[in-house]
């Protein structure tokens, strides 16, 4: 790579209907890398706004063209695969996401940073204290929860979409061609050089949050999916369970019949079982069919984002023949 392409960091930010916020996300950016006396790269991957978010950053990258780079996916794949985009497209030593609200305060990254240099790969920003709305603190305390049963975090560790990652890190997580990734357990794969700091957590400036009930369940139903084997336990626990109450059920009435004389009255019983054990089978054949649902994706090689247009930074190359074909594939510039 030439010497010129080269940049310190590279800030990737998944973008969904922010239109309001992405120049003075871009400004307060510049402005810390600026103090920071450090070279940079913004890459915008829009992940099909319905808004005028796109419009926006096309502005953004013609008044910055030095520092940034526009992606527009064909479709709404998801913040993960949003920024899985940015890591392939990204240049820098170390990578940083944010989300694009401005809830994470970008003049957190030198502190996040100064945390990186005492020799970790991955640093988490985590948010003091949560401004969300009671349902999504919620769900974000089921998603630590989840998180920290599925890969046996420590204590005090907890994940957020806010992190920086050295290069190393971020490259072999490009090679995780995964259609379902999450990015924080990926990187937890790669390295357990982890740890969390301490960054402020502000009210959402403009409009309202992308992320809503439905799509939390969504996420921890991917978590316990795609890294865990979680559900099949719990069916198999609770089948065996049903099947001790049944035997012992069963002897039950074996004891009334040979010793007592009298049988067992009306079907009432069986048919009761009879349609437990029917549901019981539903529920574990639909999660066993999740479960070969995703390998067979996985195996299909399915793209993690198919790319529409993009706008590069000025003097960068195409990066499209450093990455797996099956990860990323470009309809039109």
């Amino acid at each position: 790579m030439d010497q010129s392409k080269k940049c310190t960091f590279s800030v990737v930010v998944p973008v969904y209907n922010s239109e309001r916020s992405l120049e003075e996300l871009y400004q307060r950016l510049s402005a810390t890398f600026e103090k920071m006396g450090a070279s940079f790269e913004v890459i915008f991957v829009n992940d099909k706004s319905s808004d005028t978010s796109y419009a926006v950053l096309r502005k953004i990258h013609k008044r910055y063209p030095e520092n940034t780079t526009i992606i527009d996916l064909l479709k709404n794949y998801g913040q993960h695969n949003a920024i899985m985009c940015g890591f392939n497209y990204s240049r820098g030593a170390y990578v940083i996401t944010i989300d694009d609200d401005l809830q994470n305060p970008p003049e957190e990254i030198p502190a996040l940073f100064k945390k990186l240099e005492e020799g970790y790969d991955v640093v988490f920003g985590i948010p003091e204290e949560k401004n969300h709305k009671a349902y999504k603190n919620l769900g974000s305390l089921m998603i630590r929860k989840l998180n920290r049963k599925i890969f046996h975090l420590k204590d005090k560790m907890s994940f957020s979409s806010y992190r920086i990652i050295r290069r190393e890190v971020v490259d072999e997580a490009k090679s995780i061609k995964t259609p379902f990734p999450y990015i924080s357990g990926m990187l937890l794969t790669i390295t357990t050089s982890v740890t969390n700091h301490k960054v402020e957590h502000l009210a959402r400036k403009y409009g309202r949050s992308n992320y809503n009930l439905a799509k939390l369940i969504h996420l921890s139903f991917n978590l316990l999916i795609n890294y865990s084997s979680i559900p099949l336990r719990i069916v198999a626990v609770f089948g065996f369970t049903i099947s001790i109450i049944s035997l012992i059920i069963g002897l039950g009435y074996i004891f009334k019949q040979l010793f007592i004389g009298k049988a067992p009255e009306g079907w009432t019983t069986l048919i009761v079982f009879i349609s437990f054990y029917n549901a019981l089978f539903l529920v574990f054949f639909s999660i066993l069919g999740e479960y070969i649902s995703r390998l067979l994706k996985e195996s299909s090689k399915i793209s993690q984002f198919v790319v529409r247009t993009v706008h590069y930074r000025k003097g960068s190359s195409d990066p499209r023949q450093e990455v797996a074909s099956s990860q990323i594939n470009v309809i039109d510039e």
